[in-house]
């Protein structure tokens, strides 16, 4: 009898896993530079975790779960992302009361989704993500779709789009989500089976649906706007001026939702606009989400964070014969002792990165003893202290936290005397 490999899976014979190692250890190195740290959880979970999560009426529940009864009968799934998972690890061995926040952790690894396996999306594919968990500033909304953004420019990827969207905290979605029910209801007829059934049970899935959103009534449906509280809608547009300024190219699809019932206000994809991968063009989709942790048992706090399909980007470097680079990591600290949402301490954080140079900020602890206290807590090497003063100087104080020794340096020097230091 012949054997053969699952439909959907791939065999990663020698080179190809090399190239996949070396591409995961890229992936960890860059977000290293940003201050995050690995972490690894169970292939398998209790099903009951991403039902919770993920959204019972999610396609990945209803329609792509790996479940099974293990000998014990309790029923088990193959993970289909990593979010939930990684919270999980963090209510169970309450990394909120051990770490210092945000936490900052990366992981990588298998996932399982039964879907019609097509180039660029297998069943078993691979992962690269990371969470920020306990963060109160939407300057680390920024912060992770920079680092995001850095990925591809740094692995050398060309063809790729930003796009955007602000979809609300779960009361505003809820009114918006009742609104587009009532103005589907006008069009069914007109919507594919799948989008019909999704009226009642979710009919934000129309929006991004690939037959029915190219339908100009679903083009022209409600927008949530006029449900965003005035915070929401001025966060979100700190963030689009902060992208500006970075000169990082972007657009705002309303209709962009995101496929997990996690996800709250900030959300984002980045595509491939490379034609070969037209029919699955998201390279990295993430955002922010405000009530999983208390969902899954712990307290209440703000995450963040991202996955990038690992097998996807592969392609791509294949398409476009892209050789990886190395970059070394060094650790800095930014003390931000600016309470207004000032995007400079974010922007610096970029451009230190971009050298090389590994950076944070807690971009909440206006006082310097908790900048430095952090910075003690990462063993950071240097300490880059950011007041009304130095923005207006365009000058930074730094520190040598080996040394004690404390300098003002011009902006433009930095570089050069982080790395001659």
């Amino acid at each position: 009898m012949k054997y053969s490999k699952p439909r959907g899976t791939e065999d990663w014979l020698p080179e190809v896993s090399e190239n996949y190692r070396t591409l995961t250890n890229l992936l960890f190195l860059i977000s290293s530079l940003s201050g995050y740290h690995e972490i690894a959880t169970p292939i398998f979970e209790n099903s009951e975790l991403f039902i919770r999560s993920v959204g019972e009426t999610s396609d990945i529940v209803k329609k792509e779960f790996y479940a099974f009864k293990d000998k014990g009968g309790r029923d088990m799934v193959l993970r289909p992302e990593g979010t939930a998972g990684i919270i999980r690890a963090v209510v169970e061995e309450k990394l909120l009361n051990k770490l210092v926040s945000p936490i900052k952790l990366s992981y990588t690894g298998p996932m399982f989704r039964y879907e019609r396996p097509q180039n660029g999306r297998l069943r078993q594919f691979h992962q690269f993500g990371v969470e920020c968990i306990n963060t109160n500033s939407v300057l680390d909304d920024i912060d992770l779709l920079l680092m995001a953004e850095s990925i591809l420019r740094t692995v050398g990827v060309k063809k790729f789009e930003i796009s955007i969207n602000n979809i609300g905290n779960f009361e505003a979605r809820n009114k918006w989500i009742n609104e587009l029910r009532e103005y589907f209801s006008h069009y069914k007829k007109q919507l594919s089976e799948l989008s019909q059934s999704r009226i009642e049970t979710n009919p934000l899935r129309i929006l991004d649906d690939k037959e029915d959103n190219k339908k100009d009534f679903v083009k022209n449906a409600p927008k949530i706007d006029k449900f965003l509280s005035s915070k929401e809608k001025e966060d979100f547009n700190l963030i689009c001026n902060a992208l500006k300024i970075a000169k990082v190219p972007f657009k705002i699809d309303s209709n962009l939702v995101r496929g997990l019932d996690y996800y709250t206000n900030f959300i984002f994809e980045i595509n491939s606009t490379d034609e070969r991968l037209s029919g699955q063009p998201t390279i990295i989709g993430g955002g922010r989400y405000a009530n999983l942790v208390k969902e899954l048992g712990g307290e209440e706090c703000a995450c963040v964070g991202f996955a990038l399909g690992i097998e996807r980007l592969a392609l791509i470097l294949e398409y476009e014969n892209i050789k990886l680079p190395i970059q070394k990591p060094i650790d800095v600290v930014i003390a931000n002792l600016n309470e207004k949402n000032e995007i400079t301490p974010v922007l610096i954080l970029a451009y230190l990165r971009s050298s090389g140079i590994s950076a944070v900020c807690k971009f909440d602890a206006y006082k310097l003893t908790k900048s430095f206290n952090y910075a003690e807590a990462l063993n950071a090497r240097f300490v880059i202290i950011l007041g009304e003063k130095e923005l207006t100087e365009n000058k930074l104080v730094i520190k040598n936290q080996k040394t004690l020794k404390q300098e003002t340096i011009d902006f433009d020097k930095i570089v050069d005397f982080i790395k001659k230091n």
